[in-house]
């Protein structure tokens, strides 16, 4: 039957476009707050297979990898419930990540999970997936769309307001004079989870540290390089002035600590940063980045194929779950 859905299903597709001339896995590492935990758990029973497809924003990344982790996990500890996981290499590759979400939807799965680089781009390609009956489930970044089914995130705001609160707490605890200029050194423009990320940020520090200058985000195309590149010109142009940098995911947080760590200054420029990829791990060991802000990405994967099994069987009863989010410092790794 699934087969036949598929064929008859591209076959419309292909119409449209002539016509128009698109042993149990383990618990999450991290003491971030737990998904839901009130929730009935999904009817995982083996005498139905299911079919999920994963779709990540990026496969160069940490973040992203240990997400579709998370929901390979769940796979695992239920082998009726067949999870494949996929993505574009980067987070900037917005037309292959809709290109990906299209081929899943030709080969009919029973639900999506989605991790959408795009914004409004991807709401016509998930309408497409509501009419074929596949319920979507959107996770990290939410989206303008009335199909989606249930959306499974980091507080956002929060995570750059706890960004705000660890900065100005090791500039208070370290005898740093809350005055100057503090940089935002950002992932991708036009993405909601980064909006909400650095408006967190900003609002907060307005908040605890008003005589803080908070310099406009300034976009890196998730590119660690250009984080580097950029961190360095913030060097030349703020000069003693800059004394924090906000770095809103993992490859801003490594360009940055290069950056940071090559000129000299991690003990006059107060970095913090989102995420915990290996890199940001050692340059926090190395006190090069003070404090990171770490999602729960084992959770929001493993959780995502969960909630997708629930929009399947009918039984969601829920269209947000708080992922997890929390304050790390060097000391946390011991």
């Amino acid at each position: 039957m699934k087969k036949l859905l598929a064929m008859l299903l591209a076959a419309t597709m292909v119409i449209s476009m002539v016509g128009c001339t698109s042993e149990p896995a383990p618990a999450p590492e991290d003491t971030s707050t737990p998904a839901d935990t009130t929730s009935t758990p999904a009817d995982t029973g083996a005498d139905e297979e299911y079919e999920i497809a994963v779709l990540i924003k990026a496969t160069d990344s940490s973040f992203w990898n240990k997400v579709g982790a998370g929901a390979s996990a769940y796979g695992e500890e239920f082998p009726n419930v067949k999870v494949s996981v996929q993505g574009p290499a980067s987070e900037a590759d917005v037309e292959e990540s809709l290109s990906l979400l299209e081929n899943v939807i030709l080969s009919a799965p029973d639900a999506i999970v989605l991790g959408s680089n795009a914004d409004a781009g991807t709401t016509a390609v998930i309408a497409e997936a509501t009419a074929a009956g596949i319920p979507v489930v959107t996770i990290d970044t939410s989206l303008p769309s009335g199909d989606i089914v249930c959306h499974l995130a980091t507080d956002n705001v929060l995570g750059g307001a706890l960004a705000a609160e660890a900065m100005v707490k090791y500039m208070t605890d370290n005898g740093i004079a809350l005055e100057g200029k503090v940089a935002i050194v950002a992932a991708v423009a036009g993405v909601q989870t980064i909006i909400d990320r650095d408006n967190g940020f900003i609002d907060k520090m307005a908040e605890i540290a008003p005589d803080i200058e908070v310099l406009e985000p300034i976009y890196v195309e998730n590119e660690i390089e250009t984080s580097m590149s950029t961190a360095e010109n913030l060097f030349i142009t703020h000069g003693d002035e800059l004394i924090g940098i906000y770095a809103d995911n993992g490859h801003t947080g490594d360009g940055v600590a290069r950056a940071v760590e090559q000129a000299g200054l991690q003990d006059s420029i107060t970095v913090v940063a989102f995420d915990d990829d290996d890199e940001e791990i050692e340059a926090l060991k190395n006190d090069v980045i003070k404090t990171l802000i770490i999602q729960n990405q084992h959770n929001m994967g493993y959780s995502g194929v969960e909630y997708a099994l629930k929009a399947i069987q009918g039984t969601l009863d829920t269209d947000f779950v708080d992922t997890g989010v929390m304050v790390t410092w060097a000391d946390d790794l011991a």
